[in-house]
């Protein structure tokens, strides 16, 4: 129960459902999932350590605010490991798992709603890291992935951009299959470069 209230509160902050700065109340939360205070508790310290809350004493848990400023630092961090995880994907995707990218990704081409692309992007992303089997590497590479998307959910984007969204991530999955790390590589930071030019562009 704990991780299913963390991935909803988690997908409310990152997609602004909760705006920055907005309080939350642990017992409005009890009450809303059922629970006692424990799990609710639980949640919220963790997503605390990922920067998404501030528990503040006495008062409630403030949704953090959204920071341009660490940016900067958040794509240089994640550029770096971008690339790591390119490279132990290419080695270790099963076909399995190469499978259910190539369908989240063709659920994406149907999608229009930008909020609902949003969310699909970040689920792709999230199994696209879990190929690495690397759990350090996908929890780390989850956190500043959760800070790109809330920028990215706070500016105005074209749906030209969106509609480039699922083609750039298909030209993933040729490499996965030929166990091309370079390529595989090569083509999210292609990615993560169009997204970062793109959030340059609205600020």
């Amino acid at each position: 129960m704990n991780d299913q209230i963390y991935a909803e509160l988690k997908r409310r902050i990152v997609l602004l459902d909760y705006a920055p700065g907005e309080m939350l109340r642990e017992k409005d939360l009890i009450a809303e999932f059922g629970v006692s205070r424990t799990p609710v508790r639980e949640t919220l310290i963790r997503l605390e350590t990922e920067g998404l809350v501030r528990i503040i004493p006495n008062q409630g848990t403030m949704v953090t605010e959204v920071s341009f400023q660490n940016l900067k630092d958040v794509f240089e961090i994640r550029s770096a490991l971008l690339r790591l995880a390119g490279r132990l994907a290419a080695e270790r995707a099963t076909q399995p798992e190469i499978d259910e990218l190539s369908e989240r990704i063709e659920a994406m081409k149907r999608e229009a709603d930008p909020r609902t692309l949003m969310r699909l992007d970040m689920e792709f992303h999230e199994a696209f890291n879990r190929t690495t089997k690397n759990q350090t590497l996908v929890k780390i590479l989850g956190i500043l992935r959760n800070q790109a998307v809330r920028i990215w959910s706070f500016i105005p984007s074209t749906d030209d951009y969106y509609a480039q969204i699922p083609a750039d991530l298909e030209k993933l999955l040729p490499a996965l299959e030929a166990r091309d790390a370079q390529t595989t590589t090569d083509q999210l930071e292609c990615h993560s470069k169009r997204f970062v030019e793109h959030v340059r562009e609205q600020l």
